[in-house]
């Protein structure tokens, strides 16, 4: 099993990301969003530390990939039901962002090593080649 420290999306994230690129099986793949609220109730994403500071509340969401589904909710500091409600509405947009950036990067990369892979010579390639005649 793999545990994250880290309450904040990018970090959720990362460890996505990193799983994904080692090759470890997953059901799917899943997307971190974190945002504060602040006094006056306006919401903002990936919080830098002084937002934190001064927010009223603090919202971590992770959603799984496909139905986008929140499958991990965690909030401290006080909010209504109401601006919960809305920081999880929010947020599933932003994951459909994630998934985006997601895809976008893995698909450059396969790029890369398709290209790297049409380089190499045949044997490396794994193919067979034919004994040379004598």
């Amino acid at each position: 099993a793999v545990v994250s420290t880290q309450s904040t999306g990018v970090m959720k994230n990362a460890l996505c990301l990193a799983l994904m690129d080692s090759g470890v099986p997953m059901k799917g793949m899943f997307a971190g969003v974190s945002c504060v609220q602040q006094e006056n109730g306006e919401l903002f994403w990936d919080p830098t530390a002084e937002e934190e500071e001064e927010s009223t509340a603090k919202y971590t969401f992770v959603y799984e990939n496909g139905a986008k589904n929140a499958i991990f909710t965690h909030c401290t500091g006080e909010s209504s039901i109401e601006q919960f409600m809305l920081a999880l509405q929010k947020s599933r947009q932003v994951a459909c962002e994630v998934f985006g950036f997601y895809r976008e990067s893995f698909e450059k990369l396969l790029r890369k090593d398709v290209r790297f892979q049409m380089m190499l010579p045949p044997v490396i390639k794994g193919e067979i080649l034919e004994d040379p005649e004598p």
